[in-house]
């Protein structure tokens, strides 16, 4: 890589709410690209924080009992704590009640007043105290926040406004220019199409609240809690204080957020730099919500996972230290599904997935290996060379791994990972270590052994940025391993080898009860009734990808994108239809049946077919009368 720097950055989380799966799926997306910049030799700048001048940290701090100040002390270490546990290794927790921020924020209004960006108004209209935001009648349905739903009231005061309009033709040529500042590209098309649709001047300050930081030329007004938030980008890479170091890292590599806050983000904080000749971040990448029961985590709603629950559950089922859960966790927010899109939380999707991924494929290869190793060479690395077939494959698989992470593709680069990990399995299968031996076939014996090793030196380098505990166990197994690049043939000869014994034990499946109270047959049991027909949510989908399972030559592994959400379906169709066939063909879907996995290919739903003797067609909605989601009826 020519890049030398790379600066990413989370939002900053309001510091009155307890962390929850979503700030952990960003910040944790963060340390990832973090991990894996620094892994390919750059210098890494990874920020994240609390948002603590807001009105509803008053109003907390008032339930608690505790001053202000003493309030978001506390809470700060409970989220610097909640971070640690993961394995989170920003660079810079900053906090906007830090001197630095406040400087930065003071100098900047100074800067908007004397490019006459801001002026003195009146507003009259709805905000948000949770949400910290001003909405307009057109936006408030019956009196309830748009975004968290929450009964909110007018407000009428003399604030200041920012001239955000004023920045609408600047905005629209700058994303012009950069159509992969914003991905993935659906929300580029949304940000864009905000900004055509009109910008409004917005309000900046309160008048009315005490706490949060004053302009510096009228002490009456608070500064508007999200333009402060905003401002934190800069202050961390020394905006007033560093100019040297400001300018050698900023515009910021990427942003990353959730799709809920890319109004603030991808309009509002990049005029906000425009406004004093700045350069708007390089990208902002907009990642989907973690769902439980299809609907968004919500407090008002009370389903928040715990992640910190998940840790003591999944410690607890499998055996395996909580930072070895830790991991777990990390790995499953981004093997589960494709980073942008919404994703469904369950304790028996994280289970499975262990079982099939992490006991069966990783640790399983891992002890056979071991144990070979041992029987065969005293547990050395056998003086050999990697097979050239298996050298290709590997070599094919680290670059598409490495591509995927550039792109932030997550699930593909861990995919890659997996194809290592079956095709060593597939190996010990194919090659029979055990009758090379029997044979006292040496040379082959240790090119085979020496392969396998090298396979798992190399799955540990590329799942370090996922799973930062188990890839360190990984690399401390060869004593003497002095090279931990990421490459194939880097193993180093002769050296001892000692993998933990048991890495991930595999979990019973719960027996299910077979004295379930059985139904009474319909009287004709050809028929099904309407409502039985009515649970089926049939979908119109197109698929964007599409290959042959690797170990199944009847089966197809498809994406096919459902409205707003992309699911895997793994389709008996292989007899019939090339993989490039089905490129952007439309489908009918059964979209709402119960995840299964085939032949190690987890399947989130079913295409439907139509058969007639030996020929098998899919089902496709009429060109053009149905849009991709549609709700088949």
């Amino acid at each position: 890589m020519s890049q030398k720097k790379y600066f990413v950055t989370t939002p900053i989380y309001y510091i009155s709410g307890n962390p929850h799966i979503g700030h952990l799926y960003t910040t944790t997306a963060a340390d990832i690209m973090a991990r894996y910049h620094t892994l390919r030799g750059c210098e890494v700048l990874f920020t994240t924080g609390s948002d603590e001048n807001s009105q509803k940290v008053v109003l907390a701090a008032e339930k608690a009992g505790l001053s202000v100040g003493e309030y978001v002390d506390k809470e700060a270490e409970k989220w610097k704590q909640y971070f640690a546990q993961f394995h989170i290794e920003y660079t810079r927790f900053i906090r906007t009640t830090d001197q630095d921020h406040l400087d930065v924020v003071q100098q900047y209004l100074l800067q908007l007043k004397d490019k006459d960006c801001i002026y003195k108004g009146h507003y009259e209209g709805w905000y948000c105290v949770d949400c910290e935001s001003f909405w307009t009648d057109k936006e408030v349905e019956d009196g309830l926040c748009p975004d968290c739903h929450r009964p909110i009231g007018k407000v009428a005061e003399e604030n200041y406004f920012f001239k955000l309009s004023s920045f609408q033709d600047q905005l629209l040529d700058f994303y012009r220019d950069n159509p992969k500042a914003i991905e993935p590209v659906s929300r580029y098309n949304e940000v864009v199409s905000m900004i055509k649709g009109g910008l409004r001047d917005i309000s900046i300050s309160r008048h009315s609240q005490e706490w949060g930081i004053r302009f510096p030329f009228d002490k009456e007004h608070v500064l508007w809690v999200w333009f402060d938030a905003l401002l934190n980008y800069i202050t961390v890479c020394g905006y007033k204080e560093n100019p040297e170091m400001f300018s050698s890292w900023w515009p910021a590599d990427c942003h990353l957020m959730s799709k809920d806050i890319i109004r603030f983000h991808c309009v509002i904080w990049p005029a906000m730099l425009m406004a004093l000749g700045l350069s708007p971040a390089k990208k902002v990448y907009v990642h989907g919500w973690w769902l439980t029961d299809g609907e968004k985590m919500s407090k008002s709603k009370g389903n928040i996972v715990d992640p910190t629950m998940v840790l003591d559950a999944l410690s607890a089922r499998t055996g395996i230290p909580k930072a070895l859960a830790a991991d777990v966790l990390r790995w499953f927010m981004f093997r589960e599904t494709s980073f942008g899109d919404d994703s469904v939380f369950s304790m028996e999707r994280l289970l499975d997935r262990y079982n099939y991924d992490l006991a069966n494929d990783l640790g399983n290869l891992i002890h056979r290996v071991s144990a070979m190793t041992t029987q065969y060479f005293q547990g050395n690395v056998p003086d050999a060379k990697i097979i050239s077939d298996e050298e290709a494959f590997f070599t094919d698989q680290i670059f598409h791994y490495l591509r995927f992470m550039d792109e932030n593709r997550f699930k593909d680069a861990i995919e890659s990972v997996w194809n290592l990990l079956r095709r060593g399995n597939k190996m010990i299968e194919e090659y029979k270590p055990w009758e090379l031996f029997k044979k006292e076939d040496t040379h082959s014996l240790s090119s085979v052994l020496y392969s396998l090793l090298e396979g798992i030196r190399c799955a540990g380098i590329m799942l370090s940025p996922f799973m930062p505990v188990f890839s360190k166990q990984i690399a401390d197994s060869f004593k003497d391993q002095k090279n931990c690049s990421l490459g194939v043939g880097f193993l180093q000869t002769h050296q001892t080898v000692a993998f933990p014994s048991v890495l991930f034990p595999r979990v019973p499946k719960k027996k299910v009860d077979e004295k379930k109270e059985s139904k009474p047959p319909s009287k004709d049991e050809s028929f099904c009734s309407i409502d039985d027909f009515s649970k089926f949510d049939f979908r119109v989908g197109q698929i964007i990808q599409a290959e042959k399972h690797p170990d199944a030559d009847k089966l197809l592994i498809l994406k096919v994108q459902i409205g707003d959400c992309q699911k895997q379906i793994v389709a008996g169709i292989a007899k019939y239809y090339e993989p490039t066939e089905l490129l952007g063909k439309k489908v009918v879907v059964v979209n709402n049946l119960q995840p299964v996995t085939l032949r190690g290919q987890k399947s989130e739903g079913m295409i439907l077919c139509a058969s007639h003797k030996d020929q098998l067609s899919v089902v496709t909605p009429e060109d053009g009368a149905m849009y991709v989601g549609a709700r088949v009826k």
